[in-house]
């Protein structure tokens, strides 16, 4: 049962992104850092085959934004590539000469963007290298763990249009609209592939003469039901409609910080991040005041000189969150005066 209910919602995925359905094929792994790993792989195992018995044969190098996740620095070290060879490059400044120059130079076999960064919530588009990729066989993984349950608003949707072109996505359910931990995705375009780079002979397990026999897809044999989550949150909700209210309300407390004088927002195009500063002080002590804040059981997060917040829970009202802007500035000004 469990595994028919996370076939069908993979299937609804997959035709949101725009894959053929007939030939992808996508799992639920234990957190995004996890599926992130598996793009790799496939991408590793879609150029170079051999290397799931042999090994890595010679240094070969993948390209990432300077805002990637951890987890692709992680994912070079465990794939036994070594993080020398991953080449971090700024895509917005970066020109389509200089990245062909870098594709002619080096043994690049993946990209890797990030559709919703960590740290500012921006959608990185590559369309501009597309060509190039195609021109050099490169597998375009894209990390959409953060932004990528965008793909359930008919609203939103249309941010994603360019997933079509990508080989693999990974989401993260329990970020973007708040399902329980854990709720992780990837979909992988050449759905072969996706078996092929994991699939290994038990025959006291593995029967492939059975449709529901799913387990060669992951790495692990026995896994948590993180998808029927998701499927059942899709039958007996309008998710939809709850996905649509939750980046719309992102993007109306976004306005409530541009309009109020204590704060200057930050990356004011970010689609689920709310960032911003204290105006006075654009300096100011934020572990100071977070800290100060958690005695009261009040947590926030925050990045280096500015607080981050990506709410994810549609019934937080406008006056919740001002209450919440009006204890960050009482406790800034107090813990001011108390310099």
């Amino acid at each position: 049962v469990f595994t028919v209910a996370e076939n069908q919602i993979l299937d609804k995925l997959t035709g949101y992104i725009g894959y053929d359905t007939t030939t992808a094929l996508g799992c639920f792994y234990p957190g995004g850092s996890y599926c992130n790993l598996v793009g790799m792989l496939c991408s590793r195992h879609h150029r170079y085959p051999k290397w799931k018995e042999t090994g890595n044969q010679s240094p070969i190098q993948v390209i990432a934004s300077i805002n990637c996740h951890y987890s692709v620095d992680k994912g070079m070290s465990m794939m036994g590539l070594g993080t020398d060879n991953l080449i971090k490059l700024d895509f917005e400044k970066t020109t389509v000469k200089e990245m062909e120059k870098i594709l002619e130079s080096k043994n690049v076999f993946l990209i890797v963007s990030t559709f919703g960064t960590t740290c500012h919530g921006i959608l990185e588009d590559i369309e501009k290298f597309r060509p190039l990729l195609r021109k050099y066989n490169v597998w375009h993984h894209i990390d959409a763990c953060q932004s990528g349950s965008l793909l359930f608003s008919s609203k939103y949707r249309h941010l994603a249009a360019a997933f079509k072109y990508s080989d693999s996505v990974t989401i993260d359910c329990h970020k973007g609209i708040s399902i329980s931990q854990q709720c992780s995705c990837v979909v992988v375009k050449h759905g072969r592939t996706l078996t092929d780079a994991s699939k290994t002979t038990a025959v006291y397990l593995f029967h492939e003469d059975d449709n529901h026999d799913i387990s060669n897809r992951s790495f692990q044999c026995g896994r948590k039901a993180d998808g029927f989550k998701l499927w059942f949150m899709d039958i007996t909700t309008d998710l939809d409609a709850y996905t649509t209210r939750i980046y719309d309300r992102a993007s109306e407390m976004k306005e409530i910080v541009r309009r109020d004088d204590r704060w200057n927002l930050l990356y004011p195009d970010s689609l689920s991040h709310i960032c911003f500063r204290v105006r006075a002080d654009p300096k100011a002590d934020l572990h100071a005041i977070v800290s100060h804040l958690r005695k009261e059981n009040i947590f926030l997060e925050y990045h280096l000189d500015y607080i981050r917040l990506v709410p994810t829970n549609p019934k937080l009202t406008d006056s919740m969150f001002k209450i919440m802007l009006d204890r960050i500035y009482q406790t800034f000004e107090v813990l001011g005066k108390n310099t």
